[in-house]
């Protein structure tokens, strides 16, 4: 028998989805009439369409709000005893966008054809993680399915607060970086070149500062176009260096080992990696499966390689906590807690309040790193447009002991 999919429209004006199993197309046209519905479109599935949708599938992305909020309307409306195709078939009639709404629509063809949920996720690696898709395979093994993804939901939620914490964190310094580097430009560009007419007309001798600072204004405005062009060039050349994976790991090093921020991006790193750990193993699946999902998401190359290192010697019997206290990256107290679980056989209780520890200690880190750059950067600002400032007019005072002679 061939599969069909199906759009069709029922006697209340309702649209659904799916797939059916018939002889030809004119039984599965016949099947869906003698069901009330009203036909708006039928082909059959092929495996070149399989093939298609699976080369669209890899290159389609979606919000972080989206997923949220996919995970958070399919906990309610399962928990409360929808069935999955409705509230599949309800989060798409929702969506915003139409690239995730097909997502939506897609798997739940899939789920009415008698695909695994976990299965018709899994074809869309772009969007759901393997920690989201591992949890659902859980789920749907014990069972649980409307209590784990309000897990996933909650999991989503937190991870994407505190992503929105680091980054206000990160962007501020930038931001105010920009805005002094902007200023110097215009001072440079617009206001130094009236000052040079000044200087030029009375005749006295410039400051080194000054000079320095005029020969540079020069070169901007008479070469702009190669300044530009040379700025572009080396912009693309950083660009895909940091695409390669020398790069990646050269802006992974220099992340964790910043002066400032390196301290907030290693707790960050803890902190996605046990809550990561601590949801993973509570969902029920297994410590080596759970560690090769963290290292996938701990977004740094060298905390991944610890991970992997640590999965593979518990997997030759090692014990969790005696691998990772071999590490410098992982904190002491961090191997002592996870042995203390081991011992007492509350691994996962462990883990959670691990979890939530890292979480708090991460925000303590973001504001004292917030406090202490505000301060910092607007010291530097001060200095470096005070520095322009004071060396455009230095000459002044040389061209008023002129004109007092």
């Amino acid at each position: 028998m061939a599969r069909f999919v199906f759009h069709v429209r029922n006697n209340n004006g309702i649209t659904n989805s799916g797939v059916i199993e018939a002889n030809d197309m004119a039984e599965a046209s016949r099947l869906l009439h003698q069901q009330g519905n009203v036909i708006i479109s039928l082909y059959e599935q092929t495996s070149s369409t399989t093939e298609a949708s699976q080369a669209n599938s890899n290159k389609t992305h979606a919000r972080h709000e989206e997923i949220i909020f996919f995970a958070n309307q399919l906990a309610v409306m399962v928990e409360t005893g929808v069935s999955l195709p409705d509230a599949l078939d309800c989060i798409a009639q929702q969506a915003e966008r139409e690239e995730f709404r097909n997502v939506v629509i897609d798997i739940s063809n899939q789920v009415k054809g008698g695909v695994e949920f976990s299965t018709a996720l899994s074809k869309y690696p772009k969007i759901f993680s393997k920690l989201f898709i591992s949890m659902v395979k859980a789920s749907e093994a014990s069972g649980t399915m409307g209590k784990m993804l309000q897990r996933i939901a909650h999991y989503l939620d937190e991870q994407y607060r505190i992503r929105r914490q680091v980054k206000g964190a990160v962007a501020y310094p930038i931001g105010l970086l920009c805005f002094c580097v902007a200023v110097v430009i215009i001072m440079l560009i617009f206001i130094l070149p009236r000052f040079e007419k000044i200087y030029a007309s009375k005749g006295a001798v410039l400051p080194l500062p000054t000079r320095i600072l005029l020969g540079i204004s020069n070169g901007l405005v008479n070469n702009w176009s190669a300044v530009l062009a040379v700025l572009i060039l080396i912009t693309a050349g950083i660009y895909f260096y940091l695409q390669s994976p020398s790069g990646k790991m050269m802006l992974d090093r220099i992340k964790i080992n910043l002066p400032v921020l390196g301290k907030m991006f290693r707790k960050r790193i803890l902190e996605r990696s046990f809550q990561t750990l601590s949801t993973i193993v509570d969902s029920g699946v297994g410590l080596l499966d759970a560690l090769e999902i963290t290292a996938e998401v701990s977004g740094n190359i060298f905390y991944a390689d610890i991970w992997r290192k640590v999965a593979a010697k518990v997997k030759e019997g090692s014990s969790l906590s005696e691998e990772l206290s071999k590490y410098p990256l992982i904190p002491p107290n961090v191997s002592q807690m996870i042995s203390a679980g081991e011992r007492t056989g509350k691994l996962g209780a462990v883990l959670d309040r691990l979890a939530k520890f890292c979480q708090q200690d991460l925000e303590i880190a973001i504001k004292t790193t917030t406090n202490f750059i505000e301060p910092a950067m607007i010291m530097i600002m001060g200095m470096v447009v005070g520095g322009v400032a004071v060396a455009m007019l230095l000459p002044i005072f040389s061209i008023s002991r002129v004109v007092t002679q």
